[in-house]
């Protein structure tokens, strides 16, 4: 009897979740297909370019809006069998709240599974074919953005930027400069460990430059040089790919490639805690659904189910986004920044469980 209420509790809420989260991914992308119109007629930037853009982003969305797809369908799947009196029958059967809370879980596990595997090694690639179709498309053939960053082409000039930082400073920059007479052939490579925005050019550092001239190959250094490229930090923002869209693999390459540098990886690292303990998150997310319907939401209108879970999961999105970043500020480990919200809400749902006991 325990295992038939289970496959029914966790289809219910599983299908529910999928449901859920369709609902909202598909609610997103028709806003950024409107949003993307404002571009159409841009360069080579079309109708076509603009929904393989929206489509190449949907993976990126799914990831992002599964959390709130398992509250919502947690709130009404189990709002519904509540509302049928089908979890008071399971209750008589002798099924306790945990133990159906559990069938939810386990439904549940798979998925978050899928949305993992889908977060480490399907979104960093179509994130960046996105990005790469529309500052190709926008800027005619002028902008990609690739695996080893964003490449520009700027008269007989190639730039490679490969990391774009928080703030604004530019990481490992090349250009390769080509002959303005002899086609294809490259007469000097510069290399740039870092670039920083000032007097609205760039500054560039520790530049370490090949010549290529007379079948003669010269090496030379420079600690710093003005480039005088068309390119803004808002440029290099709009069409390049940040940290927080990187893969756990990709996103501890960048940590490390940060920290070699002297720079401050606190934020990237906060990012990676929290990619790590996004199963845990999601988990306590169902939990938190879960406990407002053992008897706030027990006898309330579907509506009022879809009011209170939208409002829940904005909360703890809000809470989340906002918490973590101020741990920073204040200088604590980033590890706590990550998990403090998620304790947080575990906290909020064991306290509802047990009051609703």
């Amino acid at each position: 009897m325990y295992k038939v209420v289970d496959k029914y509790v966790g289809r219910n809420v599983a299908s529910m979740v999928v449901f859920c989260t369709i609902g909202l991914v598909s609610l997103s992308s028709l806003i950024k297909f409107v949003d993307q119109l404002r571009n159409v007629g841009r360069g080579e930037f079309d109708f076509v370019a603009c929904m393989q853009y929206v489509l190449l982003t949907v993976p990126g969305q799914i990831v992002m809006f599964f959390p709130l797809g398992v509250l919502l369908g947690t709130v009404l799947a189990l709002g519904n069998l509540a509302s049928t009196s089908e979890l008071i029958a399971m209750q008589a059967l002798g099924k306790s709240k945990m133990r159906i809370v559990w069938s939810a879980c386990k439904s549940v596990i798979p998925l978050i599974v899928a949305i993992m595997l889908t977060s480490e090694f399907v979104v960093p690639d179509f994130e960046k074919r996105a990005e790469s179709l529309i500052s190709e498309a926008v800027s005619n053939g002028q902008v990609a953005v690739t695996s080893r960053g964003i490449w520009f082409r700027e008269g007989n000039s190639f730039i490679n930027i490969a990391y774009f930082m928080s703030d604004g400073d530019l990481q490992s920059v090349t250009r390769y400069v080509f002959s303005s007479t002899i086609p294809k052939r490259l007469i000097r490579s510069e290399s740039a460990s870092k670039g920083s925005w000032k007097d609205n050019k760039w500054e560039m550092e520790d530049i370490k430059i090949i010549s290529y001239e007379d079948d003669v190959i010269s090496r030379s250094t420079k600690e710093r040089d003005i480039w005088d490229i068309n390119l803004t930090p808002n440029n290099v923002e709009v069409v390049g790919v940040h940290a927080n869209e990187l893969s756990i693999s990709g996103l501890h390459e960048y940590i490390n490639y940060v920290t070699k540098n002297g720079q401050k990886a606190d934020r990237y690292i906060l990012e990676l805690y929290r990619k790590v303990i996004s199963p845990i998150t999601v988990l306590v997310v169902l939990l938190l659904a879960s406990s407002t319907i053992f008897g706030p939401l027990r006898s309330s209108s579907m509506g009022a189910r879809i009011v209170v879970g939208i409002l829940v999961g904005f909360t703890f999105y809000a809470v989340n986004e906002i918490l973590a970043p101020f741990t920073i500020f204040y200088g604590v480990p980033p590890i706590i920044g990550a998990v403090m919200p998620t304790l947080i809400v575990l906290a909020v749902s064991v306290v509802l469980l047990r009051r609703n006991n």
